[in-house]
């Protein structure tokens, strides 16, 4: 019987640490940044934020280019209920905030995908899209940049 209670309680132990580890970074993001580098070899990409919890990994990479600055921002969500209705939620913030700035769908981006662009095609442009529990953010100037960032992105995604 001590026996069965301290196998027991090893697992139990085991089992409460282990989960309340973070899962680490995905392989595929590592493939992303370095897909950047060679493709965009007009910009200089750094490492931006770092966020590995119990819930999410979040990675964000800063482009850099004379004066101009933008951000690719990838979110993975262990934990996540519902990613539609979540993504939906950052949209109508999204909508909510650039009110001056052209919404479009884009299709073929993931599952859902929408850009925010000016009338004046220089400006920065904001996209985000997702598939299923990774989301994506992405804000640079000009909205071909921006385009062909989320698609060097998506190609990587699981």
């Amino acid at each position: 019987m001590k026996r069965t209670v301290s196998i027991l309680a090893f697992v139990i132990t085991f089992l409460s640490t282990t989960g309340a580890f973070a899962q680490g970074r995905p392989e595929w993001i590592g493939q992303v940044k370095q897909t950047l580098k060679q493709k965009e070899t007009a910009w200089k990409i750094e490492d931006g934020l770092l966020n590995d919890s119990e819930v999410m990994y979040e990675e964000s990479f800063r482009f850099k280019k004379g004066a101009f600055t933008g951000v690719v921002e990838i979110d993975v969500y262990y934990i996540l209920t519902n990613p539609e209705e979540t993504f939906g939620g950052i949209v109508t913030v999204t909508d909510n905030l650039s009110k001056r700035e052209k919404k479009t769908k884009l299709p073929g981006l993931g599952d859902e995908g929408y850009m925010w662009t000016s009338s004046n095609a220089g400006d920065y442009t904001k996209i985000l899209f997702k598939k299923d529990k990774t989301f994506v953010s992405i804000w640079l100037p000009g909205r071909a940049l921006a385009q062909r960032v989320a698609k060097h992105v998506a190609a990587h995604m699981p």
